[in-house]
């Protein structure tokens, strides 16, 4: 499977190791088709190929294999936050640069974006607290690239931040559900319209309120 790296256990063997990546790969494509509440660990299992049981030779319980899957699939994405920081190039470029990015990993495997988009919400605890700091920092980059873009006036710097924020992370968390990897346009084309339809909410200046 695409887009889900390849995972080490430290002091397991290479066949150990082949199994628990398999099962990190069978129960991300279930998560992201079915859903986590929607996935048993005996469909696990049997994805795999072996009894339920034996799953827990690898694997601690289903919600430590969701943060996983969620954790390593941040990790991706958080690869595109020296765009926030970058001063060497305009704040469009950058915000074009960031939307593409985005879809690119999302074309490398759409079922794993939808658990990272989605079924983090099952997380409890510790867990959850240590996704959602992860996930602020993904928002992060974006913000850093919208207030630069106000400031230097690329952007209308009347826009509210935060509606701003969540009107683009809501578009690119729906991604994987309308990208199709078969279309006629590379999912780098995609990312460049997208970026561009949502660019034209932040240059257009609104009429003054009358």
């Amino acid at each position: 499977m695409r887009g889900v790296p390849e995972v080490r256990n430290a002091g397991a063997g290479p066949v150990a190791n082949r199994k628990r990546e398999s099962i990190l790969q069978e129960a991300t494509r279930l998560f992201g088709a079915q859903g986590y509440a929607g996935t048993t660990m005996r469909d696990i299992a049997t994805a795999v190929g072996v009894l339920p049981g034996s799953l827990y030779t690898h694997i601690q319980g289903k919600e430590e294999l969701l943060l996983e899957v969620v954790e390593t699939g941040i990790a991706r994405f958080l690869t595109l936050e020296p765009l926030g920081a970058d001063q060497g190039s305009s704040p469009v470029d950058r915000f074009r640069e960031f939307i593409a990015g985005h879809v690119l990993l999302v074309a490398e495997n759409p079922e794993w974006s939808r658990v990272i988009n989605h079924q983090w919400r099952f997380l409890t605890g510790e867990k959850l607290r240590t996704v959602v700091a992860k996930r602020a920092r993904y928002q992060d980059i974006l913000e850093s690239i919208v207030e630069d873009g106000r400031r230097t006036g690329d952007f209308d710097p009347r826009q509210d931040v935060k509606v701003v924020l969540l009107a683009v992370l809501g578009a690119l968390n729906w991604t994987p559900e309308w990208y199709n990897p078969h279309g006629p346009d590379s999912a780098l084309e995609v990312g460049h319209r997208l970026a561009d339809s949502l660019l034209g909410g932040l240059v257009d200046r609104p009429s003054e309120d009358t």
